[in-house]
């Protein structure tokens, strides 16, 4: 992040606050000063790591039932690709593509079999990370929708599946549908038959939980019968509907990767992210964490001369030279000099460097990304950092691999300059963004105060 003080645990005694912010503190009064410091600490400090948790395991379960022809809005629909079951796995696709490896995924449909209510008796593809492409082809296997709509039955069947028996895991089921089920499947309540279905999974040990998203124009029985649904799958949507309601492609992919970040990110940014893998547990020695697998690292038998350190990059590894002095304004190390830069080195994850200033990157909107990895231009990408040892009065600068003197505090560290933002990526309580807030009132008053 450029410009800005990232929290290093041998870093503490040398904590500064850029001087822009320790003169604009020491204006305010005592109680709102130690606020104000205590929140940027937190803030930029955060708590004792934490074990991130266990991914949940997620299934999707598509209805593939006649009405899954039409468009949207209920009609008929001449163009395949305008129908609701192209949207919908258009979507799903979409989403399976930006999620791969990040969880256990898995998926499955109904019908089973054109015009019956047969469903299937397992997960079409099972639960897995590397199945990104098994998903897709599925829903690219069976591209007509016909049959009738045995929900009960295939969450049942879901729900006793013995993937789902991990006690350390969430187990989630994503129904995707346009509709209540069928009373020729689910007998003469079949709403009330498949209330009790999700209701039992969600009560059994371990839990099996039901996110309903609805899809299409839906009249007003049916949005009764899927928030009746939703509230008994245990993760009901806060609001007039319990059920998560789409009616076009860009609304269920909005909703898609909603539902998908409150699983592993948490409410409103709040908790940790999930993690397996060796994200979560290290590689052993010798070894480095690259895309999710434990890999040689062969920085452990290169050797450097002594002005060079070895850097990993995706074409193996690397010596590179080391800046022993700070990079100036508008520029960057690389291997050994400063060359230039507009941002001053890397931007925070998620943004990109645009006419000198980082901002933020739709390019990242939806991509969820392993705990110490960054979004860069759309793409997930791991820190060298971890695993470049820098000379004695060296840091090395984050997502580059670059060993550089560090740079003054206040550095770039003004109002308009700074790309911090304070908790984005931080676990602190409420006094970071309160200290913010404090902060951004004082130094308001005092640019009042100028003028007047």
């Amino acid at each position: 992040m450029q410009g800005c003080h990232r929290f290093r645990p041998w870093a503490l005694r040398s904590f500064r606050l850029p001087i822009v912010v320790r003169r604009s503190i020491g204006r305010l009064r005592p109680l709102a000063a130690s606020l104000v410091l205590a929140g940027l600490w937190l803030t930029w400090a955060g708590p004792a790591a934490a074990a991130p948790p266990r991914c949940p395991n997620l299934a999707f379960l598509l209805d593939q039932s006649t009405s899954m022809n039409q468009n949207p809005q209920g009609g008929v629909e001449s163009d395949r690709t305008k129908t609701k079951w192209a949207i919908a796995t258009a979507s799903l696709t979409a989403l399976n593509n930006n999620i791969t490896g990040r969880l256990p995924l898995s998926y499955t449909n109904f019908p089973r079999y054109n015009g019956t209510c047969v469903a299937y008796d397992t997960f079409r593809v099972p639960l897995g990370y590397k199945n990104q492409s098994a998903i897709n082809n599925a829903m690219i296997e069976n591209p007509f929708t016909t049959g009738a709509t045995p929900m009960c039955t295939a969450i049942s069947k879901l729900a006793d599946e013995m993937a789902f028996t991990d006690p350390q895991r969430p187990n989630y089921i994503l129904l995707l549908t346009d509709g209540a089920p069928d009373a020729s499947c689910c007998g003469a309540n079949p709403v009330q038959a498949t209330v009790d279905a999700i209701a039992a999974a969600a009560s059994q040990t371990p839990a099996v939980k039901t996110i309903v998203v609805g899809f299409g124009n839906l009249p007003p029985g049916e949005r009764d019968s899927l928030n009746r649904l939703a509230q008994a799958g245990g993760v009901p949507k806060q609001g007039t509907n319990q059920y998560y309601e789409a009616t076009d492609a860009d609304s269920l992919n909005k909703i898609l990767n909603t539902i998908l970040h409150t699983l592993v990110v948490g409410d409103a940014g709040g908790g940790l992210l999930c993690e397996d893998g060796c994200y979560a547990t290290p590689c052993p020695t010798g070894q480095a964490c690259l895309a999710d697998e434990c890999k040689p690292n062969p920085c452990t038998t290169q050797t450097c001369p002594t002005d060079q350190t070895c850097v990993l990059t995706s074409q193996g590894a690397s010596c590179f030279g080391v800046c022993k002095t700070p990079c100036p304004l508008r520029s960057r190390c690389f291997n050994g000099v400063c060359i230039p830069d507009d941002c001053s080195g890397p931007c925070e994850s998620g943004f990109s460097c645009y006419m000198g200033v980082c901002e933020p990157d739709s390019r990242c909107d939806n991509v969820i990304c392993h705990t110490s990895q960054a979004c860069i231009e759309g793409k997930c990408v791991d820190n060298p950092c971890l695993y470049t040892s820098c000379p004695e009065g060296t840091q090395c600068v984050d997502f580059t691999g670059m060993c550089m003197a560090p740079r003054p505090p206040g550095f770039n560290q003004t109002l308009g300059g700074c790309q911090c933002q304070l908790g984005r990526d931080s676990h602190a309580n409420v006094l970071g963004p309160l200290s913010a807030l404090l902060l951004c009132t004082a130094l308001l008053r005092r640019h009042r105060r100028r003028r007047t």
